[in-house]
């Protein structure tokens, strides 16, 4: 194709800027781990941006990193791939601001990333970046399901198909949360990715906890090769597939209290009644996260799969006001997605007497993947 040789814009940078891309499937616990490494690249006296992706607006993510004092930009409407000029946009927009590092994180369901992003930035725009070795974080969940094949999935195979092709053109494959591991299962789990993998490098890290994040971090800023496992038989169809089954749900709600209201017991009772409708329907969560904030504090609450324990963050208590910013990524028809999170936000707002005002709500399942740029060999 003619446009895979024609460079979107000219970007111009003062300096040679370092590029991290860290993929992996929904719920694997990226933002986090890009929160870890921008704390670790700052402490070490250089300036970060950062350019957070979604199928959609209203990104719990980019609230979250907002925290961090960096540049944010956020690409929204498709993955990177598909959305490759607005990534450059946004990429100005950080360049601005004279980085020595930008981050980026792809949307967890899309895979092909070394053909379609890694590869096309070296290509044009080699001059002023050093693309980082990309790296898939995983979560112990889906090696459970996924790899081992000890825990029972809902998803259907063309899911469980992204996932493995994740794995497949990985630099540097990360399995995350092993502070929800014991030693023991952390290096069954690692043994496993490694036998899968063999011949790439697979870490144990606490993007939470701090865990492996240093030894990490040391392999980003090497100049080790980036983009080289481009995947050669990737089908697009069963690719396209995965992404559709799942309904992916963006909503801001305000909440008021009369005069106060239980925002941590709202939290609380407004996953449980989430989960209760998922599993009622025997669904299956990829990724269900939320904010909810008052003032200067947040909450922050993550669920992976439909059967497990919600994780929560922080505290807010007795509130008069707070926002909630939700993601939902469940295998789901998004008409379905999109009823039984209102209902769950009514309900739980209706148990600590608090008004929910839905500001905004988008459901859908994404479109079918068409990257404007594919390169079949490494830059």
């Amino acid at each position: 194709m003619a446009n895979q040789l024609q460079k979107p814009k000219e970007l111009h940078s003062q300096k040679p800027v370092r590029v991290i891309f860290t993929g992996g499937f929904l719920g694997a616990g990226k933002t986090t781990a890009l929160g870890s490494i921008a704390r670790k690249l700052l402490q070490q006296g250089l300036t970060v941006g950062l350019v957070t992706n979604d199928q959609a607006a209203n990104l719990v993510d980019t609230a979250i990193v907002g925290e961090l004092g960096v540049p944010v930009a956020e690409v929204a409407g498709g993955c990177f791939c598909c959305r490759f000029t607005d990534l450059v946009d946004a990429t100005e927009q950080i360049l601005a601001k004279n980085p020595d590092v930008l981050l980026g994180e792809p949307v967890g369901s899309c895979t092909d990333l070394a053909a379609t992003v890694v590869n096309p930035l070296k290509l044009f725009y080699g001059d002023i970046f050093r693309i980082a070795p990309f790296s898939v974080l995983v979560d112990p969940q889906r090696v459970q399901e996924f790899v081992l094949k000890e825990a029972p999935t809902r998803f259907p195979e063309e899911v469980s198909y992204i996932f493995r092709k994740q794995l497949e053109e990985a630099d540097i494959i990360v399995l995350n949360k092993i502070d929800t591991l014991s030693p023991d299962e952390a290096d069954r789990m690692f043994n496993a990715l490694k036998e899968l993998q063999p011949n790439k490098p697979v870490l144990k890290v606490s993007a939470l906890r701090g865990d492996g994040v240093d030894e990490w971090l040391q392999m980003l800023m090497s100049d080790a090769p980036a983009g080289s496992h481009i995947l050669r038989d990737i089908d697009y169809d069963t690719y396209a597939k995965g992404e559709a089954v799942l309904g992916w749900l963006n909503a801001t709600v305000r909440l008021v209290g009369s005069p106060k209201f239980d925002a941590d017991r709202f939290a609380k009772a407004m996953m449980s009644e989430l989960q209760t409708a998922v599993n009622s329907r025997d669904a299956e969560v990829a990724h269900l996260k939320f904010l909810l904030t008052s003032g200067m504090q947040m909450l922050r609450g993550h669920l992976t799969k439909a059967d497990a324990e919600p994780s929560f963050v922080g505290e807010l208590g007795e509130v008069v006001e707070a926002t909630l910013v939700l993601n939902a990524r469940v295998a789901l028809s998004p008409e379905a997605l999109s009823s039984i999170a209102t209902q769950a936000i009514l309900n739980a707002a209706k148990t600590v007497n608090a008004e929910a005002e839905i500001l905004s709500i988008q459901s859908f399942s994404p479109p079918y993947p068409r990257p404007p740029y594919r390169l079949s060999e490494p830059v």
